[in-house]
């Protein structure tokens, strides 16, 4: 199909922009019923394109929760105390099994958000997880804290390019799912004696690779991305596979206005251009707002929640037990997330459920001054642990995923994805490093007290949030352009009118503002 809405000089045709306010019209008109029923094909692939964020939250599960495992801590531990028969791991092989997917993850974002914009999400996603089998082999084999260790780095690195690549307008289940599914494992293992009690959680991650192969080698090729490519036939093909049947042409219409006017403000594609004019603010946004998931406190619940139990003072089993209804909780509270974003929007949910798991961080460093001979206070820190992980996933897990989606400049989306994931690991891998040694009772001895220090960093969160977070629901990606240019008030974008938007005024704004 050749581009005859637009001219080489990149200007806008009238009958572009009408197709494209009418493509627009629909979007808003279109309820979340409407928009599952007529796009069922779009619906299916984009779960499938979800799927492979289970081993996000496999991968780190297993590993992290190794330390609780008798025979993992016999293999590559030490006695403490001498002739107790009672074995634990060194702090710093117990935050390094922790990080290592962390750092795999943080180097991901880079080059995932690169080759999404390159070669697009569905060959991106085939090559990682292609290229996986083989880390996860190291894994399996491995009979040494050091082997393990890298074999963990070099999964974290391909399957941390994951969240870049599915449409993350859906919630964060999948990965709260794998962890589940990880502890439900490491529970039934966890009784062994022998090496099978760890390599037995390592070889049942080759479940899922096979599975978002034969997935990414039928799912259609995004239509925006074949579209910032100029492919338009393509694109109008993968449109009509989604459920864009009767309206495909105005739909592809919007699309090339959207990326037509983002080619005035850059004329280029690289990392650099998320830091530039309009970009710079969005990029901030996404990062922080990511952050924020550390900031207040998901590692001790995601990664160190089973060890936390233990110091609260319950038995193995019932840590594995406890970190399993964690778990589950948090399954339930993304899927109720799917009906709350929609009520509550983007802005409101995030300061909301940040500011309970502020307040919850808060009662668990009060609760850890109690003495140890405390019951109440004990299973008090494991209740409010649980509470903590079902109001984040109700809200602060899910939405920052639905915020980093919708917020980036679509041209550099894949880029502005990839400094949104990498900078909040940078955070990740500090405080992952650290707890072991500020919980454990041979080290810092700071056990539940540690909630002042997450309590203390959510408080800023929430207070930045307030300040500077946006709300994207109900913005088109065009509408959300014009809202950053103008420097509208994050609290003033919903409440914003934009039924003055002329594409060819905005459009010399463009160029003015970044120039």
């Amino acid at each position: 199909m050749e581009n005859k809405e637009v001219s080489t000089s990149g200007v806008i045709v009238q009958d572009l922009i009408q197709r494209s306010k009418k493509a627009a019209r629909r979007e808003h008109e279109l309820t979340i019923r409407e928009a599952i029923s007529q796009h069922k094909g779009g619906v299916f692939w984009a779960i499938c394109f979800c799927l492979p964020n289970l081993i996000i939250g496999y991968d780190p599960t297993i590993v992290g929760s190794l330390v609780g495992i008798p025979e993992f801590r016999r293999k590559f531990g030490y006695e403490y105390p001498a002739g107790s028969g009672t074995y634990v791991l060194q702090a710093s092989w117990t935050s390094a099994f922790t990080y290592a997917p962390v750092i795999g993850f943080m180097l991901a974002a880079v080059w995932g958000g690169w080759c999404v914009d390159r070669f697009g999400p569905r060959k991106t996603l085939l090559g990682a997880t292609v290229l996986s089998l083989g880390t996860l082999l190291i894994e399996v084999l491995g009979e040494s804290a050091a082997v393990i260790f890298v074999g963990d780095l070099l999964t974290g690195l391909l399957t941390g390019s994951f969240p870049v690549l599915g449409p993350a307008y859906i919630s964060e289940i999948l990965p709260v799912l794998g962890s589940l599914i990880g502890t439900g494992i490491l529970r039934g293992t966890e009784d062994r004696t022998d090496k099978w009690a760890y390599k037995v959680p390592f070889i049942t991650e080759y479940a899922f690779p096979l599975m978002f192969i034969i997935g990414a080698l039928f799912a259609p090729e995004t239509p925006w991305f074949l579209v910032k490519k100029g492919r338009y036939e393509q694109a109008t093909k993968s449109l009509k596979r989604i459920g864009y049947v009767d309206n495909t042409d105005d739909t592809l219409a919007h699309m090339k206005e959207t990326i037509a006017l983002e080619e005035e403000v850059s004329q280029s594609a690289t990392y650099l251009d998320c830091f530039r004019g309009t970009n710079l603010r969005r990029t901030a946004i996404c990062a922080i707002a990511y952050s924020g998931q550390f900031f207040c406190g998901i590692n001790i619940a995601s990664g160190y929640c089973t060890y936390f139990f233990e110091l609260a003072g319950v038995t193995t089993n019932q840590a594995f037990d406890l970190s399993l209804g964690l778990f589950g909780l948090g399954v339930i509270g993304n899927i109720l997330s799917w009906p709350l974003i929609t009520y509550w929007g983007r802005r409101p949910g995030y300061i909301v459920t940040a500011g309970l798991a502020t307040l919850f961080m808060y009662l668990i460093g009060f609760l850890g001054i109690a003495p140890a001979s405390n019951t109440g206070a004990m299973y008090a820190k494991s209740v409010i642990l649980l509470l903590f992980n079902f109001v984040y996933n109700i809200g602060l897990g899910p939405i920052v995923y639905v915020l980093i989606a919708e917020l980036p400049n679509t041209k550099i989306r894949g880029k502005t994805l990839g400094v949104a994931c990498f900078v909040p690991h940078v955070f990740s891998i500090s405080i992952t490093a650290g707890l072991p040694y500020a919980m454990s009772n041979t080290e810092a001895n700071w056990g539940a007290k540690t909630g002042f220090l997450f309590a203390g960093l959510g408080t800023l969160t929430v207070i930045w949030a307030f300040f500077y977070l946006p709300e994207s629901k109900n913005r088109t990606f065009e509408e959300l352009d014009v809202l950053f240019t103008r420097k509208v008030s994050a609290r003033k974008f919903a409440s914003t009118n934009l039924s003055d938007f002329d594409a060819g005024h905005e459009m010399k704004c463009f160029g003015n503002e970044d120039a």
